[in-house]
């Protein structure tokens, strides 16, 4: 009940304030969590954020996150945007990219990056919709050319869908052949098959069977099929396996597993 509640006052927030506002107020909270976690908390390190490119005394705990103080980035966006940058040379190689319900970490590199055709969008539902540089997007059905982008990112979005298999058909068909769909969501590996029931839709239900209020499944290991389904080439890449355990929590990562959906 305390979790709705609080999920009910941060909706009426992100319609009242301005989006510049929401955004201030966030980094003005993360600095305060990180001044009031370093005088408390005697075990520091020298963490580093890729995505800020700084050092921290120690990255914020929020319930069960670690965020960069800086930006506010988790530790699941911290490895993605290690693989986009160190594996796919986002920063530098020309790419025309879709960005489906973008990241403020991401968002804020991305759209300066001069050699991106950079396409941010989001469904814009209430309190969204003063987003500057974010465009209204339905991954169910998009409004663009098939074979148009080289690249997607799409981080925690499909969970979020009731009609997935849709959405997931959209970003193949405006890929471009030999482009790739760069994709994250809640697995639980210890289901083969994904759990999801559309007659739950209590936001305190949603909580209970799928731990959040507006998550509509458990994604399982099937998660694969699902993507392969549609043509894709699907590679489960356990990125973190490539790091020693120090860096793994210099950087702090996490374990979860990148989908790299290719189009051949």
């Amino acid at each position: 009940m305390i979790r709705v509640l609080k999920q009910r006052i941060t909706n009426l927030a992100k319609i009242v304030l301005p989006f510049e506002i929401r955004i201030f107020l966030r980094k003005l909270n993360w600095k305060r969590l990180y001044f009031q976690q370093y005088i408390f908390n005697k075990k520091r390190f020298n963490y580093y954020c890729p995505i800020a490119k700084r050092e921290f005394k120690l990255f914020i705990k929020v319930r069960n996150n670690l965020l960069s103080p800086s930006n506010g980035a988790n530790a699941r966006q911290r490895l993605v945007w290690h693989y986009l940058e160190n594996k796919l040379n986002i920063l530098e190689k020309k790419y025309t990219l879709l960005h489906i319900a973008p990241e403020l970490s991401y968002f804020e590199k991305l759209s300066k990056c001069k050699n991106l055709t950079y396409i941010a969008g989001d469904k814009m539902v209430s309190g969204y919709s003063n987003q500057k540089g974010i465009i209204n997007m339905d991954l169910t059905d998009l409004n663009f050319e098939t074979n148009f982008f080289d690249l997607i990112i799409c981080n925690h979005v499909l969970e979020h869908i009731q009609d997935d298999k849709k959405a997931i058909f959209e970003m193949f068909r405006v890929l471009k052949k030999g482009g790739k769909a760069v994709i994250t969501v809640p697995i639980n590996e210890k289901l083969n098959s994904t759990y999801e029931d559309s007659s739950i839709t209590k936001a305190s239900d949603r909580i209970k069977h799928f731990g959040q209020w507006d998550h509509v499944r458990w994604y399982g290991l099937d998660i694969k099929e699902r993507i392969t389904k549609v043509g894709f080439d699907v590679e489960m890449n356990r990125y973190s396996n490539n790091f020693s355990k120090k860096y793994y929590i210099r950087y702090g990562f996490s374990d979860s597993l990148i989908i790299i959906a290719n189009k051949s």
